[in-house]
């Protein structure tokens, strides 16, 4: 195996050890015994173990983001747009509920600092995605020009933690896509323009 592919299996060789027993179990032990390699050959492609941990972290952190990118530009309508992410992410958690608890832990229980900080950069990673969004939709007409982008985009990814968990509670009988979707509408129904009436699509 070539080792960019080695590296790859290593990395979610510890998302998956990492989803299964949480930080403080996944050693390098049980990272090499679920990667098939030994526990020296991880070092040949990682200096250190918190170096491996942080490209898991930064690989779990990057999905979220990949369906906003392909999520953003393939509507004319913004609001669309964001019905279409919002779905997407609701997929995403609650099939990927291991992945969710491993985002929470290490936003809420982790206390190494650059653990934190990758998942804050992800954070502010997703809120400029969305606020951009939201100023081409100011831009196209859809959404009202007083609006502050940034607070809205944080609105919506208050509703993608609570999504969070949601998942990590096996909520998902409860907080059903029908329901997710529909307080993304109503958000979006607060923040539209006077003139979105004629250009609504399926998002409002």
């Amino acid at each position: 195996m070539r080792g960019p592919e080695r590296r790859n299996q290593i990395v979610e060789a510890v998302i998956s050890v990492m989803a299964e027993h949480g930080l403080p179990g996944t050693t390098t032990k049980r990272i090499a015994a679920k990667a098939g390699v030994s526990e020296p050959a991880l070092y040949r492609h990682f200096s250190s173990k918190k170096k491996l941990v942080l490209e898991a972290l930064e690989k779990v952190g990057n999905t979220p983001l990949q369906i906003l990118a392909t999520m953003t530009g393939v509507e004319d309508n913004v609001f669309d747009q964001f019905i279409k992410m919002s779905d997407g992410f609701y997929d995403f958690f609650m099939d990927h509920s291991e992945e969710s608890m491993l985002l929470f832990e290490v936003v809420a229980g982790s206390r190494d600092p650059e653990f934190r900080m990758a998942m804050s950069d992800k954070f502010m990673d997703y809120t400029l995605i969305m606020s951009t969004m939201f100023e081409e939709g100011k831009k196209a007409g859809y959404v009202r020009e007083d609006l502050d982008t940034t607070v809205a985009a944080w609105h919506i990814l208050a509703l993608g933690i609570t999504l969070v968990f949601a998942s990590v509670m096996g909520l998902g009988d409860v907080l059903t896509k029908d329901k997710a979707l529909l307080a993304v509408r109503e958000i979006l129904q607060n923040i539209a323009s006077d003139q979105t009436e004629g250009k609504k699509g399926r998002g409002v």
